[in-house]
């Protein structure tokens, strides 16, 4: 297809009036009809094959989609008159097509690669709260940024007192844990390319709602902090790694890492959950 977008490029470049009419201008975009049929009759295959992944055929769906509205849009820009800036719409419609095809390339090839895929994109919000929370009181002399006035929203470390740094320092523990949980839970949805599809999926919608609790922790640690929210949170990013584990171990492609994954976890839930309920 990719070939039939330059040749509608190349041909239609010019604000030529009578091309639409010429046989060979009919002929490519005909041909390109064509393909674009071919194509989603491909895709209505793929997902077919792929019924139980729901998060490979809702990646699959979303990105033919796109690559649907840019032909759509490259098809009406070629069919339009000179005079209503024809080669200039073209160039443009061409240019969103390619960036849709580059799309497919980066989709996930299997459907666990995308349940993969999901897990590592909430990974990486995670890996900013705990990030962020690794760096609170590292340097209490250069607390104070130079150049913050009295509205500046950020915080810096004099913005918290003694027990509001102890509390800190313990859930970037806390969310260290949760990364490494993460890691060890989707590393074998990398891996394995045999697990249990329907056991499986079930993890997006717990990883999803694991970044959420531990999103809501990194914000809760800032002044003022509400410890029983902060308590409530670290409950619910526990019970979600518990069900993410289990859908892992139900998959059967969890190991000895995950167990002690989820078992540090546990442990470190229970450490800020103590430090925080103490604070009560």
């Amino acid at each position: 297809m990719r070939t039939l977008f330059r040749a509608v490029g190349v041909y239609f470049k010019n604000d030529d009036e009578d091309i639409i009419g010429d046989g060979a201008a009919k002929s490519i975009l005909a041909a390109l009809h064509d393909a674009h049929v071919a194509f989603t009759l491909e895709c209505a295959k793929t997902m077919a094959a792929n019924a139980g992944g729901t998060s490979f055929v809702e990646e699959l769906t979303r990105t033919s989609r796109g690559m649907t509205d840019a032909t759509t849009s490259l098809l009406k820009a070629a069919a339009s008159g000179a005079r209503e800036g024809r080669s200039k719409r073209v160039k443009m419609s061409v240019g969103r097509v390619w960036e849709s095809t580059k799309k497919f390339q980066a989709m996930p090839k299997t459907a666990t690669a995308a349940v993969a895929a999901r897990l590592m994109r909430c990974a990486t919000f995670v890996k900013d709260v705990s990030e962020e929370l690794g760096e609170v009181g590292v340097d209490a002399e250069d607390a104070a940024p130079v150049g913050l006035d009295e509205d500046d929203l950020r915080y810096c470390d004099d913005d918290f007192d003694e027990e509001e740094i102890d509390v800190v320092k313990s859930l970037a523990t806390y969310a260290r844990a949760c990364i490494a949980l993460l890691k060890a839970l989707i590393l074998p949805t990398v891996k394995e390319k045999s697990a249990k599809l329907e056991a499986l999926e079930p993890i997006v919608e717990a990883c999803g709602e694991f970044q959420s609790a531990v999103e809501e922790i990194g914000a809760g640690a800032y002044p003022p902090q509400e410890m029983e929210e902060l308590a409530e949170n670290i409950a619910k990013a526990l019970e979600c790694g518990r069900r993410m584990y289990e859908c892992v171990r139900d998959a059967e492609i969890g190991d000895a890492a995950t167990t002690e994954a989820l078992e540090i976890f546990q442990a470190a839930s229970e450490v800020a959950s103590n430090v925080v309920k103490n604070k009560l």
